[in-house]
């Protein structure tokens, strides 16, 4: 069961931060979302990780190395793999909170 959550931990850092993001900071990465300026009005709990990526992908073009479509588009398959595994947590909280609305703050 140990290897289980080391291997589950080092998927999570390994993986960037889609899901890590989505899963520590609710609030920060929604936020980030706004700031952004995503299309997005709401990212589900459940696969909240690829959400995020899919999100950061759908806003206006930004300038800087993490913004490239390449990395993005990786982080996004990685964090689909930790998204499943950590499916029953998120799917639970998807039951009972729902998708997690994107503010729209002034920037």
């Amino acid at each position: 069961m140990k290897e289980l959550w080391t291997g589950m931990a080092l998927a999570m850092a390994l993986s960037g931060c889609g899901t890590v993001r989505t899963m520590t900071d609710e609030s920060k990465a929604v936020d980030d979302l706004a700031k952004w300026q995503t299309s997005c009005h709401t990212i589900p709990r459940a696969y909240s990780g690829v959400f995020y990526q899919f999100c950061n992908l759908n806003s206006p073009p930004r300038t800087g190395p993490h913004w490239a479509t390449f990395p993005i588009l990786l982080d996004m398959a990685a964090s689909g793999i930790v998204d499943t595994l950590v499916l029953p947590y998120t799917g639970y909280q998807q039951y009972r909170q729902g998708n997690v609305p994107i503010r729209r703050l002034e920037y």
